[in-house]
């Protein structure tokens, strides 16, 4: 078709892509607008060649250029058409990556080629993108590898479509190939619970720390802790062994309810405090001395409960047994003023014992509180008891001492009556 210049111009001249004719002698005779502007091309190019103009070279590419190979030679010497991926350098000496199109372009008799048709369009950009979702994508599964969670992807029917490493290990397989070989239906040891997990997924689109018994391949039962989303029949997510966490909530429990029954069991008061003397746990009698149980004295102040204050004891000019604990780190005990059940005020005895963490950091402090109340008061009526017998001893030794002094004056008047008259008394 013999278009008329201006036509052919006006549509090579809308066309995004760089298009420029190239003949035998590699010389352009025609640029588009848009080669022009990225390249630099004037209207009339003259003796310009593509590979002075593309590439900075002095003679074709298949000569000396790095790809040695020239798309123009190839379609003159096969009339096809040629496709490469070439670096180009822009008129402001930029290097951008092309997708080059050479086609024919024939003469009449289409025996002979006269022309080449390059068409370059610019695939820079994409090829950076593409690039950095290959590095994302890389990086991304990578990262799952190399999880110490267990990453997975199945279908509604409980086929498994993609397992990292840690989930194959966590559940006993030699390999993630050889799990995905196998039903994720199988690793449920309550089916039901699977079919709870599709219904939720069903109505809400995505579920979080869904707890799940499954069964591994050697058999074992492990707890785990599971997060999926739907995206059509396919489940994705992540999933978690807690095992180890809930062998270790039962052992707390356990050890919770020992220590509770031995606090339970004594007679004193004992009470469990955190740094904002809170009282986190209280015994029976402590409770008793309170007059309260020990869920109304739960989550309140110490100093709320024994002295019906509305600040620390220490902050009034009291010493505070559980206040050096917290700051020495060591045991503490002091004579303290409750009152008790009967708002009355009573005299106790707090020893106060630091409880750490695993980090060596004091965090808690159990505090037994004795009322002495009676104790001091038979120390007293002791101490009365005694001064009255001192008393008495004094008295006794006195009229003792007296006595003697009595008789020892009646024998010297005796003996001084006897020496006046002798023989005659």
């Amino acid at each position: 078709m013999n278009w008329p210049v201006n036509i052919f111009e006006t549509v090579t001249d809308s066309i995004s892509d760089s298009i420029v004719l190239i003949d035998r002698d590699y010389k352009i005779t025609f640029a588009n607008a848009e080669a022009s502007r990225v390249f630099g091309i004037k209207n009339s190019p003259g003796d310009l060649t593509c590979h002075k103009l593309f590439h900075r070279l002095s003679s074709p590419c298949n000569d000396n250029y790095e790809f040695k190979r020239c798309p123009h030679s190839e379609v003159f010497k096969t009339g096809k058409p040629v496709s490469v991926r070439y670096p180009f350098i822009l008129k402001n000496g930029e290097k951008k990556l092309y997708d080059v199109t050479a086609t024919p372009l024939m003469d009449n008799n289409k025996k002979q080629v006269l022309q080449v048709v390059k068409i370059l369009k610019d695939i820079t950009d994409k090829t950076q993108t593409e690039n950095l979702l290959k590095d994302a994508e890389t990086r991304y599964q990578n990262l799952v590898e190399n999880s110490l969670i267990g990453i997975y992807k199945t279908n509604v029917t409980g086929q498994i479509l993609y397992v990292n490493r840690a989930l194959s290990e966590m559940l006993e397989f030699k390999s993630p190939d050889e799990m995905i070989k196998s039903s994720v239906l199988l690793r449920y040891k309550k089916p039901a619970q699977r079919e709870t997990l599709i219904r939720r997924l069903m109505e809400a689109g995505s579920v979080s720390n869904f707890e799940v018994e499954l069964i591994t391949k050697k058999s074992r039962t492990i707890h785990a802790l599971l997060s999926a989303s739907l995206d059509g029949d396919v489940l994705s997510g992540m999933l978690m062994n807690i095992s180890d966490r809930k062998l270790m909530g039962e052992l707390s429990r356990k050890q919770e309810l020992f220590f509770s029954s031995i606090l339970e069991g004594m007679q004193d008061g004992m009470v469990v405090l955190n740094r904002n003397f809170e009282i986190v746990y209280a015994n029976s009698s402590y409770a008793k001395q309170t007059n309260t149980s020990p869920d109304q004295i739960r989550g309140r102040h110490c100093f709320e409960v024994s002295h019906h204050n509305t600040k620390p004891c220490f902050l009034s000019g009291d010493e505070c047994s559980a206040k050096i604990a917290f700051d020495t780190g060591v045991s503490s005990k002091i004579i303290h003023t409750h009152i008790n059940s009967n708002n009355k005020r009573i005299n106790v005895e707090t020893v106060a014992y630091p409880l750490r963490d695993l980090a060596g950091n004091v965090v808690s402090v159990v505090e037994r509180v004795c009322d002495i109340t009676e104790k001091i008061e038979l120390e007293n009526e002791l101490i009365k008891r005694v001064r009255e017998l001192e008393t008495f001893y004094e008295m006794a030794v006195g009229r003792e001492l007296r006595m003697i002094e009595l008789k020892n004056e009646i024998e010297e008047l005796k003996a001084k009556a006897v020496k006046h008259c002798p023989g005659t008394c």
